[in-house]
């Protein structure tokens, strides 16, 4: 078997047809589609496939965190459709052109998208740790590593 396999790196607004142009010349299946937060930038990542040769392309672009928009690929890989429902709701990416965009894993879109670094984890600040079983007086009281003092209440 070969495989044949590379990255392309597209602009946000050839996102979609570059896909169109892969499914038209044989790479018809989304594999998956995600996203990685790299602070100042989203990078959304898909992966198209010819089913059964080996032959791959990771389509690759890169976002603003402060304004998450992209055109959706459900009109070209419907299968597109639970993946960007899940990173939508992980990392708060608006899809363009979808045709739902109701909840898939979470409630409730929440303020904060739970994948995004800017988001704090509340596991984090509400586990107990060890050592501070009882408030001694005179001693500081110590946040988990990499929460903020922001972040955690009055009452500790």
């Amino acid at each position: 078997m070969i495989v044949e396999s590379q990255i392309v790196n597209v602009q946000p607004d050839q996102w979609l047809t570059t896909a169109e142009e892969y499914r038209n010349t044989g790479l018809s299946s989304l594999d998956w589609l995600t996203a990685v937060d790299r602070s100042t930038q989203l990078e959304v990542l898909a992966h198209l496939v010819v089913p059964g040769t080996g032959t791959e392309v990771l389509v690759r672009t890169q976002i603003p965190s402060a304004s998450p928009h992209l055109a959706s690929l459900v009109s070209v890989f419907p299968g597109a459709d639970w993946h960007e429902r899940e990173t939508s709701e992980m990392f708060g990416i608006e899809f363009t052109g979808r045709p739902s965009t109701e909840p898939l894993l979470l409630r409730s879109n929440p303020e904060r998208p739970p994948m995004r670094r800017t988001t704090p984890l509340p596991e984090r600040m509400e586990t107990r740790w060890p050592g501070a079983t009882e408030e001694r007086e005179g001693r500081r009281r110590r946040l988990a590593p990499g929460v903020r003092e922001e972040w955690s209440g009055d009452d500790g």
